[in-house]
């Protein structure tokens, strides 16, 4: 039984997300299920894979950091697909804090990972 709940989590957090551009389903579908990251999308970014901020350091959903982040690359940090699973390993490290809003959400009792 647990094998086969790894097995699930593993599927439908890496595996599946990774295949993207219309193949499996949408990332806001992805994104919906982790509440705590669409919160954090939805006050970085408003959902706009094209956002850009910190004059023109931060890009995508999350606001990826690019200095802070220098393995990731531009095209990376705006593909949702990526983005999202590169989240969820950030969740998995209790590493949300590296997020502004995650912070400011947390403060206000919207999210409820420990920061």
């Amino acid at each position: 039984m647990l094998k086969q709940c790894i097995l699930f989590l593993f599927v439908f957090t890496w595996i599946i997300p990774q295949m993207g551009n219309g193949i499996a389903l949408p990332w806001r579908t992805w994104l919906n299920m982790h509440s705590d990251l669409e919160a954090i999308v939805k006050c970085e970014s408003n959902f706009n894979p094209a956002s850009v901020g910190d004059h023109g350091k931060s890009y995508g959903i999350f606001q990826i950091y690019l200095p802070a982040h220098p393995e990731i690359t531009k095209e990376q940090a705006k593909d949702p697909y990526w983005a999202i699973n590169w989240a969820i390993d950030q969740q998995a490290k209790g590493n949300l804090g590296i997020w502004t809003c995650a912070k400011l959400l947390s403060k206000q009792g919207k999210i409820i990972a420990d920061l």
